[in-house]
């Protein structure tokens, strides 16, 4: 992964982000789309430089945290060069562990990504189990993944992943679905680790670390004229 930043001139004379965030996904379209747009409706970008990265990463597991590690070493070099402004200071892996079969690569990917101190925002089964908390606070067992998506049919009809307007249908239930997440974890006595934990995610830890960096917080969330 060679010249990933492209950084012709030295930074100079210029204010540094508040927080450098990067966010690398499983997916290509499906997280990254949401977590561009959630950054966006956040008005971060005077603010806090959040990268989300998800094609090229690899549906792996194992690639996903590789890429992060490889990404969030390159912008340290490009910092101590004068090429990069600040450093990642948080670094974040969303990953699924999908069903009916977790990811080969999972319990590898899960213990090298603490081992290099690389958070991880897992969604068991899926990332779709975060969207079904924008509308109820659920601890059914979905066995497969297309019985995730089918549930979060009866709030978003013809679901698509990937669907960059996906954001907009549950945007301003985003303060409830960080509840429900965590009230489902606290109910079901679910740890840190939530890999056998169905369902479950910790998609709501990202979630706030963006909204912590917003002068509105969840108010930036809500459409125009909502209160």
């Amino acid at each position: 992964m060679k010249n990933r930043y492209r950084f012709p001139t030295r930074v100079i004379g210029r204010r540094a982000p508040r927080l450098a965030i990067l966010i690398v996904c499983e997916g290509e379209k499906t997280e990254p789309n949401y977590f561009r747009s959630l950054a966006e409706a956040l008005r971060l970008g005077p603010l806090v430089d959040v990268q989300v990265e998800g094609e090229g990463c690899g549906s792996a597991p194992i690639s996903v945290v590789d890429h992060a590690i490889e990404a969030r070493d390159e912008r340290k070099q490009a910092n101590k060069k004068g090429f990069a402004s600040v450093a990642f200071e948080e670094v974040w892996c969303v990953m699924d562990v999908e069903a009916p079969k977790p990811h080969q690569s999972l319990d590898q990917a899960y213990g090298k990504a603490r081992a290099n101190k690389i958070m991880v925002a897992l969604s068991n089964p899926c990332f779709e189990y975060w969207y079904i908390l924008h509308f109820e606070r659920t601890s059914k067992t979905f066995h497969e993944n297309k019985e995730v998506r089918r549930h979060l049919g009866k709030y978003i009809t013809k679901y698509e992943k990937g669907n960059k307007g996906n954001f907009e249908l549950v945007r301003r239930f985003t303060k409830t679905a960080v509840e429900h997440a965590k009230a489902v974890i606290r109910e079901k006595h679910y740890g840190e680790d939530i890999r056998k934990s169905v369902p479950s995610t910790h998609v709501h830890k990202v979630v706030e670390l963006l909204v912590a960096q917003s002068p509105r917080g969840y108010d930036a969330l809500l459409r125009q004229g909502e209160k």
